[in-house]
């Protein structure tokens, strides 16, 4: 029932209206009468209104300052004013809240039927609306419940605006933070299984969030695969700071696994949060260099002997030396020494952390160039370093997960190298030759068999060349080739999961879907949902 409140200084109109319609059968319910205007404001108040009809001449208060009163505090409230035909045009002029309707005196009960009428569709629409709002707020606020971390992870991508989300508990909790800091944990299974990596991963997040507790959150996403971001109220000394990740990283390592992490700069406001996960990222991206269970400080990557042009030539000229150095032992075929030399570039890269990029890029790429030269003559193929981007003349990183296997990659290449260099490189061009064919034919069926007879080679020498040259088999190669074709696909077409498996060469659409989720973590589906929302912004 919609509630009612008449405000009429004469009595005898106050009781007319009251019995003027009959307003039960209307779904209103006349909650009040008042005979002057400060009477009016203080039942208004308390009964709180839907309708009000009211005179304008009373004592004490007139109809219209009481009006704009009660708008103060009752904006949607229907006010309907009651005026003689000579108070018609004042009432309009100085009546500047916008009463619902204003009847002449006196009132005949088919024009007050009408405005009644109207008032109640207006009523009736916005409590339409009013229900939806809070069934959009609803469904908005049990969505956010469910997907906390993919909604943070968006806004820390700068993917979200703060203003669509900061309602959100949790983003008015992180706001609360004195010192809001942002680190990223890489993490790397120790005990288990590659394929129980998701399972860990849940287990390290919920140990986090105990340990926590009200000073910080922990979150994961698909998208990261083994990284965990947390969102923290960090002390401001450093030394602190660093005591209480390397205890939180303590905890990772009693669950079996290892972890580096990399930590941005404090943020001063919730809304520089995206800065310091940018540093973040920044400073984990420097992990190749990093031992298992190291912090890694943006500031410290910033701040460091980047800028000084004297000491980076120096470094340079080393990294120069030492690369003309293992080219020469390369050669040779002495592993010892190139080994050796390879350890002498990697301490050289942990003290002087900032320039650590610059340095391995000129590393690699001397590398790859000088072993080139050399062996122009004696083969059409160039040297293939899979870290090496030849068009962007850079390092892949993300490739490389710690120092340890920034180590065994590159004792493990220049190995390969040196027993190339012996072999004449029969074996990786029988290696190469595979993989071309794998290239131009991974949509067929494709098997070693296959390749046998278009080779003329025995399928077992063939796999055992192509494991010893790629450190896969022919299959688990592959398939994984054809599930990252899949992935490139998912980016421009929007193709049902059994044609994607169909156009990658794999018919089995429920096998195709096993082999993408183990190596991405995420079904095809959710992954093509997950290029939607970023190509649409969402």
């Amino acid at each position: 029932m919609y509630r009612l409140l008449i405000v009429e200084d004469e009595k005898w109109e106050r009781e007319g209206l009251r019995d003027f319609l009959d307003w039960k059968s209307l779904g209103i319910e006349v909650s009040g009468c008042a005979c002057n205007g400060v009477e009016g404001r203080k039942i208004a108040e308390e009964i709180r209104p839907h309708i009000i009809i009211t005179d304008i001449k009373m004592p004490l208060m007139d109809g219209i300052q009481m009006a704009r009163d009660v708008r103060a505090f009752l904006p949607d409230t229907k006010i309907i004013i009651l005026t003689g035909y000579d108070e018609f045009e004042f009432a309009k002029q100085t009546f500047d809240f916008h009463a619902f309707a204003y009847l002449l005196k006196p009132i005949r009960r088919i024009d007050l039927e009408l405005v009644i009428k109207n008032v109640l569709d207006e009523l009736e629409r916005e409590e339409s609306i009013n229900e939806e709002i809070t069934a959009l707020k609803s469904e908005w606020m049990e969505y956010a419940r469910k997907n906390r971390d993919y909604l943070l992870i968006d806004f820390l991508n700068q993917k979200t605006e703060l203003k669509h989300i900061y309602e959100l508990p949790l983003m008015r909790w992180l706001d609360t933070f004195k010192n809001k800091l942002v680190a990223i944990l890489s993490l790397y299974p120790r005990r288990y299984e590659r394929n129980q990596g998701a399972g860990m991963k849940d287990d390290v997040v919920k140990a986090l969030n105990a340990m926590l507790g009200t000073k910080g959150i922990a979150v994961s996403s698909s998208e990261l695969k083994q990284e965990i971001v947390l969102c923290i109220d960090a002390p401001l000394d450093g030394q602190q700071l660093k005591t209480g990740i390397l205890r939180l990283m303590e905890e990772i390592k009693k669950l079996g696994m290892d972890c580096i992490a990399g930590a941005g700069e404090i943020a001063g406001g919730l809304e520089f949060l995206p800065r310091s996960y940018a540093q973040a990222r920044e400073a984990i991206s420097f992990r190749f260099i990093a031992h298992y269970n190291d912090v890694l400080f943006y500031s410290s990557i910033k701040d460091s002997d980047r800028n000084n042009w004297d000491l980076t030539g120096q470094l340079i000229e080393k990294a120069d030396s030492l690369s003309a150095r293992i080219i020469h032992f390369i050669q040779k075929g002495d592993m010892n020494q190139s080994t050796k030399i390879v350890d002498d570039f990697l301490a050289m890269l942990t003290e002087n952390i900032s320039g650590a990029k610059i340095l391995f890029n000129r590393f690699i790429m001397n590398i790859i160039n000088g072993l080139n030269t050399i062996l122009a003559n004696n083969q059409e193929d160039s040297i293939y370093v899979s870290l090496w981007d030849p068009e962007k003349q850079v390092v892949d990183y993300s490739m490389l997960d710690s120092l340890s296997q920034t180590r065994d990659y590159l004792t493990g290449f220049l190995s390969r190298v040196a027993v190339n260099m012996k072999k004449d490189c029969r074996d990786e061009n029988i290696a190469r030759t595979v993989l071309k064919i794998i290239e131009e034919k991974y949509r067929e069926e494709l098997n070693l068999k296959r390749v046998s007879e278009e080779i003329n080679l025995y399928p077992y020498y063939i796999g055992s060349i192509f494991k010893e040259y790629t450190g896969r088999n022919f299959n688990e190669y592959l398939n994984s080739y054809r599930i990252d074709k899949a992935k490139e696909m998912l980016h421009y077409k929007n193709m049902k999961v059994s044609e994607l498996a169909e156009a990658v060469g794999i018919p089995n659409a429920s096998y195709f879907c096993c082999l993408f989720k183990k190596k991405f973590g995420i079904s095809p589906g959710e992954y093509g949902e997950l290029v939607s929302r970023r190509q649409k912004g969402v």
